[in-house]
C-alpha cells in the first residue's frame, strides 16, 4: 500500500512539473516572443505604419519590426497606446532617402485612439 501512495505522489509531482514547463514554454505570450525573434532574425522588418487624421496621411515610418502594445511598469496593464522603432517618412512618398536614413531608426508612439495602418510592404524602396 505504500509502494502505491509513494507512486501516486511521484506521479503527481511529475504531472505538476510538465504542467508548469507546458505553461513557460508555450504560453500564447511566449510563443509570440519566440515567433518576433524569428522574425526579427531573419530580417522581415519591412513593416509600414501610415497615420491618418480625417482620412489624409499624416505620418509614414519605414522599416518597423513591430508594433507592440504597452504594458504598465507596476501594475501589468495595458497602456493606451502601441509603440514601435522605424525611419521617419519625412515627405511621404514612400521611399526611405538617404537623409531619412542617415537620422536613424526613431521611437514613435501611437495613441489607441488614432486611427492607422500597419503592413508589411516585402520590400521597401531605398534611394
Amino acid at each position: 500500500m505504500r509502494k502505491y501512495i509513494v507512486l501516486f505522489l511521484f506521479f503527481l509531482i511529475i504531472l505538476f512539473v510538465l504542467f508548469w514547463v507546458y505553461r513557460l514554454i508555450f504560453s500564447p505570450e511566449r510563443l509570440n516572443i519566440i515567433g518576433r525573434t524569428v522574425e526579427t532574425t531573419f530580417g522581415l522588418d519591412n513593416g509600414v505604419v501610415e497615420i491618418y487624421s480625417e482620412g489624409k496621411l499624416i505620418k509614414r515610418f519605414l522599416k518597423v519590426e513591430k508594433l507592440t502594445t504597452a504594458y504598465g511598469t507596476y501594475k501589468n496593464e495595458v497602456r493606451p497606446y502601441r509603440f514601435g522603432y522605424g525611419y521617419i517618412d519625412k515627405n511621404l512618398d514612400g521611399i526611405l532617402n538617404k537623409n531619412e536614413k542617415r537620422l536613424g531608426k526613431v521611437y514613435f508612439e501611437i495613441p489607441i485612439y488614432s486611427t492607422y495602418i500597419f503592413y508589411d510592404a516585402k520590400e521597401t524602396i531605398e534611394e
